[in-house]
């Protein structure tokens, strides 16, 4: 017998079992460099390395990963003959390399003709599947911890800018208030009337930070006659001043009144500090709330990542479809979101982490689905002893075809390295070790997926 069969696979059949395998095989030998399989193409055949060595490649998230070898001795292609899926990596020669190969009938007959090769199959497929097990949990929590990365960076890089902008603009307007206070104490003014433009400040600025916008047909004609008044006072900069007060809503009459209570020649340098106040203030008021969102995002990231509390907690359903919200608000752009949440709705004992992974692959799907453009619908209910949550989007549907699969792992009908095939195997894991159903109905038009959880467990 050629000593190349002589390998541990091999070493408890007999030599009939021996000499079928060699007859039913073919041999097939590839260069350094040539490929055996690609991922995500059919895949017919089950192979033995003789001689040489594959490496085992994924793509995940875009990116080719090395997940291993199969050096002499060891087999290949069992698991996705045996689920029936399609290639789950590329299969590709590191050094010259001799295979035994067996199409997929010959396969199946390994068992019954072979029986030490098939047990040691079967052994391998559980242990690989097992490891692919394991894989897909790693693969789906980076994924999560992604769009989580992705959307936090996204959330606060708005209000971060915003609250950096008007704190670099405040620190140039904080000397020119200094100045102007300083021109207004020349004037020396009375204590009542130092009061009184205090108080007068501070409503203006109020008023600024709490009343409905203008249009801007109404902001165009109050700012015309509002340079008109300080022109005939020969006030300077009546542009900048014009568009402060107006935007703060403060009328000419207002001015009037306030002219009449001090000296004429007193009148600019007062309105001049009035306008770096309100200056300062406006500043001040999209710094706190440029920092006040980052704190409701921080918050919120807390609530979806279930941060400093134990495994299982008290779960608000809403609130934990709130915070995905907040996560994958970069990704929504165009797409509605409609809630239809039973207020009475009950707390759940769960891991809340997990269930938000749900929440997130649910959501995410849907988004996918619509493209940016669309409507979401997030619907609760409570059903006797269970929570049910429903997540609807109006997109084109899931092909009657693809339904009967939708949950399988590695299952995917996007392009290799955009979906791993992993999101909504994590959904049906997780939904069920909660001792929860999840199911999906889906036609052109209306895609649902409907989550029960048992309320209590």
């Amino acid at each position: 017998m050629d000593p190349i069969y002589n390998i541990p696979l091999f070493q408890d059949i007999t030599d009939d079992e021996l000499a079928w395998l060699i007859e039913h095989s073919a041999e097939q030998r590839l260069a350094s460099g040539e490929y055996f399989t690609r991922e995500d193409e059919p895949t017919r055949h089950f192979y033995i390395v003789l001689e040489g060595e594959l490496q085992i490649v994924r793509t995940v998230n875009g990116q080719e990963s090395v997940v291993g070898t199969t050096p002499r001795g060891i087999m290949g292609g069992e698991t996705w003959l045996l689920t029936g899926a399609r290639a789950g990596a590329t299969a590709r020669a590191i050094a010259s390399t001799r295979l035994m190969v067996f199409d997929y009938p010959t396969f199946l007959q390994i068992f019954s003709q072979v029986p030490p090769v098939g047990a040691q199959i079967l052994r391998t497929a559980a242990e690989r599947m097992q490891g692919f097990a394991t894989l897909v949990n790693q693969q789906e929590k980076l994924a999560a911890l992604g769009k989580l990365s992705a959307g936090l960076a996204h959330e606060l890089n708005n209000p971060a800018s915003a609250a950096r902008r008007a704190a670099t603009t405040l620190r140039q307007v904080l000397p020119i208030l200094s100045l102007h206070t300083l021109k207004l104490s020349a004037w020396s003014l009375s204590h009542e009337q130092i009061q009184r433009l205090t108080a007068i400040a501070r409503e203006m600025a109020t008023r600024a930070r709490t009343a409905n916008p203008l249009t801007a047909l109404e902001q165009s004609d109050r700012e015309e006659a509002m340079m008109a008044w300080l022109d005939a006072r020969q006030i300077a900069d009546t542009d900048d001043l014009a568009a402060t007060f107006v935007t703060a809503q403060v009328s000419v009459d207002e001015l009037d009144t306030l002219a009449a209570e001090l000296p004429p020649t007193a009148l600019g340098d007062v309105l001049s500090w009035l306008h770096q106040e309100l200056d300062a203030a406006s500043l001040l008021d999209e710094i706190e709330q440029g920092t006040r969102r980052i704190a409701d995002l921080v918050a919120a990231v807390k609530g979806y990542t279930y941060m400093d509390q134990g495994p299982l907690q008290e779960v608000d359903i809403h609130r934990g479809l709130e915070n995905t919200l907040v996560v994958l608000r970069h990704k929504l752009r165009q797409t509605q979101v409609e809630r239809h949440f039973d207020p009475n709705l009950p707390t759940i004992l769960a891991r809340g982490g997990d269930l938000n992974q749900v929440w997130t692959n649910l959501i995410d799907n849907a988004i996918d689905a619509l493209n940016g453009e669309g409507t979401i619908k997030l619907i609760t209910r409570c059903e006797n002893n269970y929570v049910m949550v429903e997540v609807t989007d109006d997109g084109p549907g899931i092909p009657p075809e693809v339904l009967p699969r939708i949950f399988e792992p590695f299952f995917t009908t996007k392009g290799v390295g955009i979906g791993n095939g992993l999101g909504l195997d994590t959904v049906y894991r997780i939904v069920n070790q909660h001792s929860g159903t999840v199911e999906v109905q889906s036609v052109p038009g209306c895609t649902r997926f409907i989550v029960r959880l048992p309320i209590g467990k």
